[in-house]
């Protein structure tokens, strides 16, 4: 007769914690390009690829302008890892497509409508883009002779008299898409890897003129465009091609937007994954430490990536304990109020006390002064 054992759980008793898997990110490297084509149906409305050889072979013709403006996403010296494209139906208003491919997929970034664009329709979509969730940007490519001129019906006039954070635009002449030759190296460099920070100024948009390549862009006009926050592709000393000057339509550079945004979103999630990872966070200041210490995780990653300073002044306003004129050594201080100092009501509705999250950026420098001495 064959032996019954009995079990070992009586004596050694193991449990297995398989912690959960942490929530996915948003895709900080992701641009939708919407556009008129024959390949993508109305009902689905949005595909992704990983390249401009996939959307042949999807029947894309390299002649469509989806084509073309997919080639200036992935022909820059950095390349985002893959684009959707969207579908705008022949007589849709642009900014129901960028609607519809919002409701479909909403884990793009940059949105982008390649057609011939009234000012107008590009403020309505700048408004929508700007009340969105996630936190997404609307890009744009004008050829409006009205924006060299700062005339109050331009767009970036239009787009910057509103205040509208979300937006970016180029003047170009040259290419009806122009400014995805940058956008392409914006969603390449969202790589999280060590200095990996990165500003817009200067970059070269491959497959794109400079605005003066064969026709005279003066001094005046080029303030004009750029002094409404917009950018625009241009030739420096006869040898350097480059994107400027990197900034949103209030003014706000690219590469703050994008960082602050993904801090957020980071930060969010991280503390979300916490909240579903233990059993309890317990309502003192060992639960807060526990808050904090998510926090911090995500500060170091910012720090360490080169968007958060390694340390610096801090030349906001007061906040608690830190003062106007401090250094944060680590170019960032997490604080938060004392348990003791809340009230019953948020300690019964599971508040946790108010945590404040103190950034100092590392910045960018893009205009320099030098001054030299010459003696004989």
């Amino acid at each position: 007769m064959p032996v019954v054992p009995l079990p070992m759980d009586d004596i050694v008793r193991i449990v297995v914690n398989l912690s959960s898997v942490s929530a996915t990110r948003k895709a900080f490297d992701l641009c939708c390009i919407i556009g008129d084509n024959a390949v993508i149906p109305a009902d689905e409305r949005v595909r992704l690829y990983n390249s401009v050889t996939e959307m042949a072979q999807d029947g894309f013709t390299t002649e469509s302008r989806l084509y073309k403006a997919a080639q200036l996403l992935f022909s820059g010296r950095r390349k985002p890892p893959r684009i959707l494209v969207g579908t705008l139906k022949t007589g849709e208003k642009p900014i129901d497509a960028l609607k519809a491919c919002r409701e479909v997929n909403s884990d793009w970034y940059v949105g982008y409508v390649c057609a011939d664009l009234q000012a107008s329709q590009i403020v309505e979509m700048a408004e929508y883009i700007e009340a969105v969730t996630p936190d997404s940007v609307l890009a744009y490519t004008t050829s409006d002779a009205s924006v060299k001129s700062m005339a109050d019906d331009s767009v970036g006039v239009m787009l910057k008299n509103k205040k509208f954070r979300r937006s970016i635009g180029q003047f170009s002449t040259k290419h009806p898409d122009a400014i995805l030759g940058v956008i392409g190296y914006a969603m390449g460099s969202m790589t999280g890897l060590a200095k990996s920070a990165y500003t817009l100024g200067y970059k070269a948009e491959v497959g794109v003129e400079t605005e003066n390549s064969t026709s005279r862009l003066s001094s005046t006009e080029f303030n004009k465009i750029t002094g409404a926050n917009v950018n625009v592709y241009v030739n420096r000393g006869g040898q350097y091609d480059g994107f400027e000057p990197g900034k949103l339509a209030d003014g706000t550079w690219f590469d703050e937007l994008i960082f602050t945004d993904k801090f957020k979103n980071d930060t969010q999630l991280s503390i979300m994954d916490l909240l579903y990872s233990v059993d309890k966070i317990a309502g003192e200041e060992t639960g807060v430490t526990q808050i904090i210490t998510k926090i911090t995780e995500v500060c170091e990653d910012y720090r360490r990536i080169g968007f958060v300073a390694e340390s610096g002044k801090w030349m906001g306003s007061n906040i608690l304990n830190l003062k106007y004129g401090d250094v944060l050594p680590n170019g960032y201080l997490i604080q938060s109020e004392p348990v003791n100092d809340q009230s019953q009501a948020d300690r019964d509705a599971r508040k946790s006390p108010p945590i404040y999250v103190s950034l100092k950026l590392s910045g960018a420098y893009q205009y320099i002064t030098i001054q030299v001495d010459v003696n004989r």
